[in-house]
């Protein structure tokens, strides 16, 4: 990890403990001064990645009757103020099977040097989560099966650790495998890309860089108000500069990187300038395309994602045991649970990760913490052609897939609705529907009724197009058999 040259700020691995790049810089940048200093610092408005002023009050020693003259008011007046821009690809859901496109390498120097905006220093910070990351290691497993006391229950949770662990090294090996055939990484459960802005207000001791923004402060109408036009003209100036690139930026609120990402996140690396850096999503690896180049799904995003698939269960099944692979928790709603008994059961999937309900009642599992980055969580609603409406866990970090055995007019709404559609084999009436609905080609309208069982056509709300083989793993060969429709 590494400090930023010359700001005595906190090196990277300080900003990930105390909850992202912004929130370590404040801390390391707040002091006492006396409400004078700052004109204006007492009209601090609220905003994304803002310090606000803090009223506070000498503790003085003296008890008696003159310790109402002997306090004074004095606040915790903000050094900078900062914002933090989240950077992704324009359609992050489906990602282009073409490498993206590097960030690019003059963006961090070209917003350093703009006099107009004056900042302190810009950089950006990626943060990684390789898959399984979250999943039970095989010995940690086997010590806890070996803990139990009855031979029974000791032999389940071996049978049990024992199909997690194949389960997890099943879907690394793939991944590894195709990486390797493509001379490339493999493909991460997670990838965030910020890029962290800074900007120092009147009166910090760092006069240099408070001197330099000075001027177009003033020329955004003074005080606080003035600074963060200032920051936001950066934000705007950064986000114009990505979109030429393929990228485009969301600015996060303080609850989106405040929380520990270090106790969260595999890997952290921060960079100082931007050459060679690329913004690719993670995501759920689901197979290959024609030319064997991995179809990634980035199913679990900032916001509700709502998904359908028209198509058999075994692929509803197939990406409950891949995101389970990559630490999510799993909600199946089913008015078979026969069917989904297996899976329950011999999947290695224990009650911590996946639950099976019955339709009807409201989808959940209170025992379970919050949906995170690193455990999202997905509900499969296995419910027929006709789903009835249920409540069902919406939030950041959770995924709803609406499983659909056909093409149904009055359920039509499901797949307009979607930001991610997968559709298999299916008559060429529901075809000619489909195109109708969702705008497909002369092409994938008459691919669609000649597919085979392994494959998938996946469409996202940005239209983007892409034919998926379900590349299966050994282990899921060997538990959920050949691909069906």
């Amino acid at each position: 990890m590494r400090a930023f040259a010359g700001m005595g700020l906190a090196s990277a691995a300080e900003v990930t403990a105390t909850g992202g790049p912004a929130v370590a810089w404040r801390l390391r940048a707040r002091r006492e001064q006396p409400e004078a200093t700052i004109s204006g610092a007492a009209a601090v408005m609220p905003g994304r990645g803002r310090d606000h002023a803090v009223d506070r009050e000498d503790q003085s020693p003296d008890k008696g009757s003159n310790k109402a003259k002997n306090k004074t008011s004095r606040k915790l007046i903000p050094d900078h103020i900062s914002a933090v821009l989240e950077i992704e690809p324009l359609d992050a859901i489906l990602p282009s099977p073409d490498p993206p496109t590097s960030i690019p390498p003059r963006l961090l120097t070209d917003l350093r040097a703009d006099p107009l905006l004056g900042l302190a220093d810009i950089r950006l910070v990626q943060h990684i989560q390789p898959t399984g990351h979250s999943q039970p290691t095989s010995a940690a497993l086997a010590e806890h099966a070996l803990a139990l006391a009855h031979p029974q229950a000791r032999a389940h949770a071996q049978a049990h650790a024992h199909a997690q662990a194949e389960a997890s090294a099943s879907y690394q090996t793939l991944n590894h495998d195709l990486a390797r055939r493509l001379g490339t990484e493999p493909i991460p459960a997670a990838r965030l890309t910020w890029l962290a802005l800074r900007l120092e207000l009147p009166g910090s001791r760092r006069q240099a860089r408070a001197a330099r923004a000075a001027g177009p402060i003033l020329a955004r109408g003074g005080g606080m108000t003035g600074a963060q036009r200032t920051l936001d003209k950066a934000a705007r100036t950064a986000s114009a500069k990505l979109s030429p690139a393929g990228y485009h930026t969301l600015t996060l609120a303080d609850s989106d990187y405040r929380p520990g990402y270090r106790s969260e996140m595999a890997e952290t690396r921060d960079f100082l300038d931007a050459e060679g850096v690329s913004a690719a999503p993670g995501g759920v690896l689901i197979g290959v395309d024609p030319a064997h180049r991995p179809v990634t799904l980035g199913l679990f995003r900032r916001m509700t994602l709502n998904a359908a698939v028209v198509g058999g269960r075994y692929l509803a099944e197939t990406l409950v045991l891949r995101c389970a692979a990559i630490g999510a928790r799993v909600i199946v709603e089913t008015a078979r649970k026969d069917e989904w008994d297996p899976v329950l059961l011999h999947s290695g999937l224990g009650q911590e990760h996946l639950t099976v309900q019955p339709v009807g009642r409201p989808v959940g599992n209170p025992g379970w913490p919050a949906p995170s980055m690193v455990a999202p969580l997905l509900v499969v609603r296995d419910c027929g052609a006709r789903p009835p409406f249920a409540s069902v866990p919406r939030g950041p970090w959770t995924t709803i897939v609406t499983l659909l055995p056909y093409f149904d007019p009055r359920t039509a709404g499901y797949l307009r609705d979607a930001d991610l559609v997968g559709m298999q084999r299916m008559p060429r009436e529901e075809a000619a529907m489909a195109r109708h609905l969702l705008g497909l080609s002369d092409k994938d309208t008459t691919a669609l009724p000649d597919l085979p069982d392994s494959m998938v056509l996946w469409r996202s709300r940005k239209r983007s197009m892409r034919y998926c083989e379900l590349a299966q793993t050994r282990w899921e060969q060997a538990f959920l058999g050949e691909p069906l429709r």
